[in-house]
């Protein structure tokens, strides 16, 4: 028996992750959620956690991330073949940590890059030729992550277990997706 038109469509009022503003039981113990405190010192629940979201436009903020990358790369004006330096604060990474990123980031004679350091995390920002069209990030900190750009749409995420294994994974994955298709 073929579905109803009806059945296909989502029954968004009974899913417990939306928030229609009614006020019913949702399966916990007989008793509704308890309203936010006036004053908004509550925790960020239902519909308080998904007004924090409200008119967040993803494409905007992934633009300006690859923008903001792309700049900090403009601003440091690294050589081919070299990583450039910035620190964005007082506090700067241990020399010997800045000198093992170095020296296991290897750069392709062709890519350029930037290390961004902030003291406890280094990011490793780099582009390859012509200059932008991609754009790879490698977060060396508590949270070591690799992202990658191409043509301004992300392609590519990947969380390390710690930053080892990013630094030794993190070339590999830097030279992968810096190379244009057309070389």
């Amino acid at each position: 028996m073929e579905p109803t038109e009806e059945e296909h469509k989502p029954a968004v009022e009974n899913r417990w992750w939306v928030d229609s503003g009614a006020k019913k039981d949702r399966g916990g113990g007989g008793r509704a959620p308890a309203e936010p405190p006036a004053d908004g010192t509550g925790p960020i629940i239902g519909k308080r956690f998904f007004d924090v979201g409200a008119g967040f436009d993803q494409d905007r903020a992934q633009k300006q991330l690859t923008d903001s990358n792309l700049n900090l790369i403009r601003e440091a004006n690294p050589s081919e073949g070299t990583w450039a330096y910035m620190c964005m604060i007082e506090d700067k990474s241990p020399p010997e940590r800045l000198a093992k990123v170095k020296r296991m980031l290897r750069l392709p004679k062709w890519a350029r890059g930037v290390l961004v350091d902030a003291g406890t995390s280094i990011r490793a920002i780099a582009t390859g030729d012509p200059v932008g069209e991609n754009i790879v990030e490698l977060t060396l900190g508590s949270q070591s992550s690799f992202d990658a750009w191409a043509h301004g749409e992300w392609v590519r995420e990947k969380v390390f277990r710690n930053r080892e294994r990013a630094l030794r994974e993190g070339s590999r994955l830097l030279v992968r997706y810096l190379k244009n298709r057309n070389r």
